[in-house]
């Protein structure tokens, strides 16, 4: 997520189903208090049929997606999603989610721009902490070190999987038909390509050791890059990333894009031709 935190469950949500998933909204309203359902959409999950038809071109990485991330509560290895720039990667993980339902945060390198930001803003997410007036636009907790991150980390964890362990099984009675969140949370880190330098690539080990070192099943990690995983391979002991390929798109897959939302495709095709 952003240095600060978006307005509310449905602007924040809003924001990252677009291809603009870093938007950050002015002033939060401060009325709203956040609960366990920040962590997912807030709002209703959408169909398979809905997610492919969203992405042109990209069954395969969808379904393969899918089978990494496993059933419900499945613990998995970190994933890493990779390929060039445009290619529907964040897109993809985040409308998957939407799909499972399954509750996670996100945070882009490119706007936590770093150390303390990024540890800060996971941290504010999942202790449900919005920055805003009434607080100073302060986050949560101040932490500026990779060892105080950890602790901080499984705390705010432990805490979160307790929540959902108890609702885990349970529908709101206004929403029967609702999928399941789980007892798992998943960390997206988005733009991980740009840390490469940061504190000498220390900060970079760290989080790919991040897994190791927690040994919380209950955290699943997807790390989105524009570069390939052997670029951060370092045989380092932390445990490396199953990797997922988003190719270029074809151009028979561009223009599936360009005709998507189009009232008349027929006139549109011929305009593309």
């Amino acid at each position: 997520m952003p240095p600060k935190e978006e307005s509310s469950k449905v602007i924040r949500r809003s924001t990252r189903s677009s291809a603009s998933v870093t938007v950050e909204n002015s002033e939060p309203i401060e009325s709203h208090t956040p609960t366990i359902d920040d962590l997912t959409f807030g709002e209703e999950s959408i169909t398979i049929d809905a997610v492919l038809s969203n992405f042109p071109g990209r069954r395969s990485q969808i379904f393969d997606f899918i089978r990494l991330m496993g059933p419900l509560d499945c613990p998995t290895l970190p994933i890493m999603i990779y390929g060039g720039a445009s290619t529907g990667k964040t897109s993809v993980v985040l409308q998957v989610l939407r799909h499972l339902n399954r509750p996670f945060v996100y945070s882009s390198c490119r706007t936590c721009y770093n150390p303390r930001i990024l540890f800060e803003s996971i941290l504010n997410q999942l202790l449900l902490h919005r920055k805003c007036s009434l607080n100073g636009y302060s986050s949560a907790k101040r932490c500026d070190k990779p060892s105080d991150f950890v602790n901080l980390l499984r705390e705010a964890l432990s805490s979160v999987i307790k929540t959902l362990e108890s609702t885990s099984g349970t529908s709101r009675s206004d929403k029967p038909d609702e999928k399941p969140m789980g007892k798992m949370v998943y960390l997206i880190l988005d733009n991980v390509d740009l840390i490469r330098d940061w504190d000498k690539g220390t900060i970079l080990q760290f989080l790919f050791s991040l897994y190791t070192v927690l040994k919380m099943p209950q955290l699943g990690i997807i790390l989105i890059s524009g570069l390939p995983p052997d670029v951060y391979y370092s045989n380092m002991g932390y445990t490396d990333p199953i990797p997922l390929y988003f190719p270029e798109y074809s151009e028979e897959d561009l223009r599936q894009i360009f005709l998507r939302n189009q009232p008349n495709r027929k006139l549109y095709s011929a305009f593309l031709e």
